[in-house]
């Protein structure tokens, strides 16, 4: 019993170490290639950006990316919010283009962008009871980046640059009834307003992130 134990138990050692060994290997030609500065055929990268953009008017954003890269081509997702004056709008949107990649970590990228915009408060003022406007559209725009990946690892900080543009695809008017009182004598009066949901966006933005190879 304690013979045929023995030898069930070699028998699956050994078979482990032969599937490992492949594995193994596989990782340290990995590590090589990236030492040797080689450029993968493959990456993924997830990362942050914020910059500066003009739309309704000035404002800041802030947004997550990730990507992965085939190739010269390139396809990846984005999230951001950004606020200007009294505005604010959350934008939602995936990316497909071109990524080329040097063997000395510069990395320049042009891609389609197609999403959704959702706005609150489109038009308000200081000082105004005014709400202004909320809603919804969808949008395309592109997006152009130059970065440097640090590293001959597999894994790697990225830091770049981007420049993007956002035009929405719809305009829409929204009338919007509110309630204002006078600044002399505090009487209530009704009040309309109206306000273009849809705008082109343009921004510049500062990126950092994380790039894995994949040989």
């Amino acid at each position: 019993m304690k013979t045929r134990l023995s030898k069930t138990c070699l028998g699956i050692s050994a078979a482990f170490l032969l599937c490992a060994a492949p594995a193994a290997a596989q990782d340290a030609v990995d590590v090589d290639a990236a030492k040797a500065g080689i450029v993968p055929s493959r990456d993924v990268a997830v990362g942050a950006y914020t910059g500066l953009f003009d739309g309704y008017n000035r404002g800041g954003l802030l947004g997550i990316q990730a990507r992965y890269r085939l190739g010269l081509f390139e396809a990846g997702g984005f999230a951001e919010v950004g606020t200007e004056a009294f505005t604010h709008y959350a934008g939602f949107g995936a990316t497909a283009g071109l990524a080329w990649r040097t063997s000395f970590g510069l990395r320049l990228a042009a891609s389609g962008a197609l999403g959704l915009h959702a706005y609150e408060n489109v038009g308000a003022r200081f000082l105004s009871a005014d709400p202004g406007a909320d809603g919804t559209t969808p949008f395309a725009g592109a997006r152009v980046g130059a970065s440097y990946i640090f590293g001959r690892r597999q894994n790697h900080v990225e830091l770049g640059l981007m420049g993007v543009y956002e035009g929405d695809l719809t305009r829409s008017t929204v009338t919007t009834y509110y309630t204002q009182e006078d600044w002399f004598d505090d009487t209530p009066r009704a009040m309309t307003s109206t306000h273009t949901l849809g705008t082109h966006r343009f921004g510049a933005l500062v990126t950092v992130g994380w790039t894995r190879d994949l040989f």
